[in-house]
C-alpha cells in the first residue's frame, strides 16, 4: 500500500484497523483522498487533539448510532490522547442525555394532535419544587419545546435535567468541550437534531467558540460516513469468497 501513505500513517497510529485493508487495496486513490480529510483533523490543530478523539467517541457511543467497532477505536484513541477514566465516563453520559429529544420532539406533536381531537382540557402545572427548571429560567437556558412537558409532568422533567445539567458543574470536561461534543452528538448524521445543534452553537459562541472551532466539529461528523466501508468491504470480501468457492 506504498500509494496510501496517508492510510498507512493513520492505521500505524491506530486510528483504523485491518478491516480498512481490503478498502486501501480495491480502491486506493479513493481512500488516500478519504484519509488526507481524516489527517487533516488530526494535524490542524483547530481542536485539541484530545477533544477530536473524545468527539468521534461520542458520535459512535450515542443512541442514535451506537456503533462498538468505532467506540472501541475511539476509546483508544482517547486514553492514548490523555482523557481519563472520568473524562471517558462524562462522554458516555453526555451522549446517554439525547433520549430527551423524544420528549422535546414529540410533546409538541402531541399536544398539537389532542388539540386536533378536541382534547383541549388545559394541563395545570404540579405544584412542585422545581429548583433546576427554575435555575435555568432564571439563566435563560430553559428550552422552550420543554414548556408542555413541564406542565404535564414537572417531576420527570426536573429530574432528567438535573442529570442533565450536572455536566457543566461537575468540571471534568471544560464548558466549551461540553457545548462542541453537544453540537457532535446533535448534528451526527444518524440523528441531525437542528433545534439542538443551534442552541448548542449559540452557548458554545457565547462561551467563545470561533466559526472555524464549530466547522471543524462539522468535518469530523462528516467523516462518520467512512463506517459504511469499515462495515461493508469485509462482508462483501466474505461474501465474494463464499460465491467463488
Amino acid at each position: 500500500m506504498n500509494n496510501t501513505l496517508n492510510y498507512n500513517a493513520l492505521r500505524a497510529a491506530g486510528l483504523f484497523d485491518a478491516s480498512f485493508d481490503r478498502m486501501a487495496e480495491w480502491a486506493p486513490e479513493w481512500t488516500e483522498t478519504f484519509m488526507t480529510l481524516v489527517q487533516e483533523t488530526q494535524l490542524n490543530n483547530v481542536l485539541d487533539p484530545k477533544l477530536v478523539a473524545l468527539i468521534r467517541l461520542v458520535i459512535d457511543v450515542t443512541a442514535t448510532h451506537l456503533y462498538a467497532s468505532g467506540v472501541k477505536r475511539h476509546i483508544r484513541d482517547a486514553l492514548k490522547m490523555g482523557a481519563s477514566r472520568v473524562e471517558i465516563l462524562e462522554v458516555f453520559k453526555l451522549a446517554s442525555i439525547v433520549g430527551i429529544h423524544a420528549c422535546a420532539f414529540g410533546v409538541p406533536i402531541l399536544e398539537q394532535e389532542l388539540e386536533a381531537a378536541g382534547c383541549v382540557d388545559e394541563p395545570q402545572a404540579l405544584a412542585v419544587e422545581t429548583p433546576i427548571c427554575d435555575e435555568m429560567r432564571a439563566q435563560g437556558n430553559f428550552n422552550p419545546l420543554w414548556e408542555t412537558l413541564y406542565c404535564w409532568d414537572p417531576t420527570y422533567l426536573e429530574d432528567f435535567l438535573k442529570i442533565a445539567t450536572s455536566f457543566w458543574k461537575s468540571n471534568v470536561l471544560p464548558p466549551l468541550w461540553i457545548e462542541l461534543l453537544c453540537i457532535a452528538g446533535d448534528i451526527t448524521i444518524t440523528h441531525m437534531w437542528a433545534h439542538g445543534t443551534q442552541r448548542h452553537i449559540q452557548a458554545a459562541l457565547t462561551l467563545g467558540a470561533t466559526r472555524e472551532q464549530i466547522l471543524e466539529v462539522f468535518k469530523i461528523v462528516s467523516l462518520q460516513g467512512i463506517e459504511a466501508c469499515e462495515i461493508g468491504i469485509p462482508l462483501l470480501e466474505q461474501a465474494l469468497q463464499q460465491y467463488v468457492d
